[in-house]
């Protein structure tokens, strides 16, 4: 005798599988939906610090002075011997494009103008550090370089007249640890200068006049540099007595 298929007891039999696997699909997909949306706000966040540090460093421009939070209540900053405008930070005006030039053909008066004095070829800020604090202190001043391009680095030249004394320091010679003519030598790839300065008295204050420029007498000013970036930043720190 042969046995007629029942088509509806095979559906019953059928839909209790289907609704497992469907509800099985279902958690799957929940999970990968929420892989993606844990992933998706990684990138988001990432991209967004990234954006953050971009725009800092945009904003910075070529040259900044600034003064750590912790020490805001001991030193000060100001583009004004007055103080009336003492800040934590200060920017110096972004040149867009720097040709070569050599210190001779500067200004003799480059530590007489107050603030940002920039000329075509070079960046010059002159600015005033006090000890706003109570007590004698010691503090590390230091010149550090974030961002170079096309190696634009060997052919620069950073100046420091600190009250009226003058200071020239650029790279080492290529291939060499001797340092360019009439300069001091860079400390590092990352670091222009590390100075310390001894019992800085309450109400005492240091000028100091910054400026940089691309020296043409120097043999890695060369053409492969043009459209380079080099990017400083000066920083002061009071030090910890002992």
């Amino acid at each position: 005798m042969k046995t007629k298929l029942d088509i509806n007891s095979m559906d019953e039999r059928i839909k209790p599988f289907a609704v497992r696997v469907t509800a099985r699909s279902v958690r799957r997909r929940n999970i990968l939906l929420k892989i993606f949306i844990v992933v998706l706000l990684i990138v988001i966040l990432l991209l967004g610090t990234l954006y953050a540090l971009s725009s800092f460093v945009n904003k910075a421009g070529n040259f900044t002075v600034w003064i750590p939070d912790e020490d805001v209540n001991q030193i000060a900053l100001s583009d004004t011997p007055d103080f009336e405008n003492s800040s934590t930070m200060l920017e110096a005006d972004i040149i867009d494009q720097m040709d070569n030039i050599t210190k001779s053909w500067m200004p003799d008066n480059l530590d007489e103008v107050d603030g940002c004095h920039n000329g075509d070829e070079y960046i010059a800020y002159t600015f005033y550090l006090k000890n706003a604090g109570k007590n004698e202190i010691d503090y590390l001043a230091s010149i550090d370089i974030h961002a170079v391009t096309l190696e634009a680095d060997n052919a620069v030249r950073v100046m420091v007249i600190k009250n009226g004394e003058e200071t020239v320091y650029a790279k080492a010679q290529k291939g060499s640890t001797e340092p360019e003519p009439d300069t001091i030598a860079f400390l590092s790839n990352t670091k222009v200068l590390e100075n310390t300065t001894e019992g800085f008295e309450p109400g005492e204050v240091d000028k100091y006049t910054v400026v940089i420029w691309l020296e043409g007498n120097d043999p890695e000013c060369v053409d492969n540099i043009r459209g380079g970036v080099v990017k400083m930043s000066m920083n002061f720190k009071v030090l910890e007595n002992d």
